[in-house]
């Protein structure tokens, strides 16, 4: 893969290096005073360590099956510190290891990798009225569950949504983040992050990984007795400045007895964009080379949201409307300039140890008529489309909680794809837990989860406390 924003990412690459250090010294120096004290090493710092294995029964057409297996570790620490009556530091991060057998991804015998990364590492400080943040963070817009129109700030890693969920897979991004706290229980706040920070499909060896989503896009066939195109992917990001600044600002308070909050936001697309270059010329017999261009467009999002309880049922709903965005053409493969608007309501309920969700978003993308007609895509060729995607959620505890069922349900009908993932939780002893889950993906259409349709999984995982 050849890229085109080395610059650029040899500065991210640099920043995520002080980060890491960072991080590191401050989570040595939580513990590093506990030498000279008596009890357990981990005493200040809270966390857990865990051993994730996780198996892709059928990861490909071809005949036989074509298996994945993985081994996940991970040691997660976390330190909170009050200095002053106004100051807070926050130290958490992680280290996990991926030992893998994915030959038929493409991956040469084992898969092994490494990746020590924060999950929050900032200070606060904070007034009466005020309250300012900066560092790596995360931030959460949006009041949906887990497939949430206005929750742009931090980018996502699709494996992680995928086996965990939507709150384990925002990747925290440096930022600086300031709320004013006004009368009438106003809340301001106002987000800004340096440079582009891209999506992940998986931290660890992305390029061989289950759900590395480039990998599935193989070539490009046309309908006869043509061969399939070769690709050369080249991978253009935005490069690092200030004029690449992503940031946008949410007011949130309460009308009666309605939670309200409004949102706008100016980024980047975390994932790529693709675009079919022009064949290549070659000098030997065989199928034509093209280069595949993943690029990273601008986006402006003006977005709404609301709360509220009804009797024993807590209804929600939030809307996004991308007056800028980049809708993916699939003939001819281009991302092409337009607009889009995302609407969904939800419904929940608790009674006693059960908890029922059902939330469904609507989503309608359109292209920006004199762009596309120059681009030369003809009107019968036009992208825009409605769909819609229901989600259901049940989680259900056991025994005074120490047994638990989740249940995660998607279904798109427009696309025929469909996402159901369980997650059973066993309390074995004190601090140690057991989760067995599996996971399935089916669709035809070009959507996300259409194109993990062979990505079934299945793992059990043991998680030690601390």
């Amino acid at each position: 893969m050849t890229e085109r924003s080395l610059g650029g990412q040899r500065r991210r690459t640099g920043l995520l290096a002080l980060v890491r250090f960072v991080l590191g010294l401050g989570l040595l120096s939580s513990v590093a005073p506990l030498q000279a004290q008596e009890g357990p090493p981990f005493d200040l710092v809270d966390g857990y360590v865990s051993v994730m294995v996780d198996v892709l029964p059928d990861v490909s057409l071809d005949a036989g099956r074509q298996h994945a297996a993985e081994l996940r570790t991970r040691l997660f620490l976390e330190r909170s510190l009050e200095i002053g009556r106004s100051v807070r530091l926050q130290l958490a991060g992680y280290v996990e290891g991926l030992l893998a057998d994915r030959r038929a991804l493409g991956g040469s015998g084992g898969s092994t990798a490494a990746v020590v990364r924060p999950t929050d590492l900032y200070v606060e400080w904070r007034a009466r009225h005020f309250e300012v943040r900066a560092g790596a963070s995360r931030v959460v817009w949006g009041r949906l569950d887990e497939f949430q129109p206005g929750d742009v700030v931090n980018p996502l890693d699709t494996t992680r949504f995928l086996l965990e969920g939507r709150s384990e897979a925002r990747l925290a991004v440096p930022m600086v983040r300031t709320r004013a706290f006004l009368p009438a229980g106003l809340v301001l706040e106002g987000v800004v992050v340096p440079g582009f920070w891209a999506g992940r499909s998986d931290l660890l060896d992305e390029g061989t990984s289950p759900f590395h989503l480039s990998a599935l896009e193989g070539g490009v066939c046309p309908v006869g007795p043509e061969p399939c195109a070769l690709l050369l992917p080249v991978r253009i990001e935005p490069k690092f400045g200030w004029r690449q600044l992503q940031g946008g600002g949410r007011v949130t308070g309460t009308a009666g007895r309605v939670d309200l909050g409004a949102s706008a936001y100016r980024g980047f697309e975390p994932f790529p964009i693709l675009t079919l270059g022009p064949a290549l010329p070659t000098f030997a017999p065989g199928p034509p080379v093209h280069n595949l261009f993943e690029t990273f467009p601008r986006f402006t999002m003006l977005a709404g949201d609301f709360e509220t309880v009804t009797g024993a049922w807590g209804v929600r709903g939030e809307a996004a409307y991308f007056l800028e965005d980049t809708v993916q053409a699939e003939v001819p493969l281009a991302g092409l300039p337009g607009r889009s608007f995302d609407i969904g309501v939800g419904v929940d309920r608790r009674a006693g140890a059960v908890r029922v969700s059902g939330n469904i978003v609507v989503s309608r993308r359109w292209l920006d008529d004199s762009v596309y007609r120059s681009e030369g895509v003809q009107p019968a060729l036009d992208v825009a489309s409605t769909d819609a995607l229901l989600v259901g959620w049940l989680e259900r505890t056991f025994v005074r909680e120490t047994r638990s069922v989740q249940v995660l349900a998607a279904w798109n009908p427009e696309a025929a794809s469909a996402f159901v993932r369980g997650v059973g939780s066993l309390n074995l002893q004190d601090n140690v837990w057991l989760e067995l889950s599996g996971g399935w993906l089916r669709g035809d259409g070009s959507d996300t989860l259409s194109r993990l349709s062979m990505r079934d999984f299945a793992y059990a995982r043991l998680k030690v406390y601390f």
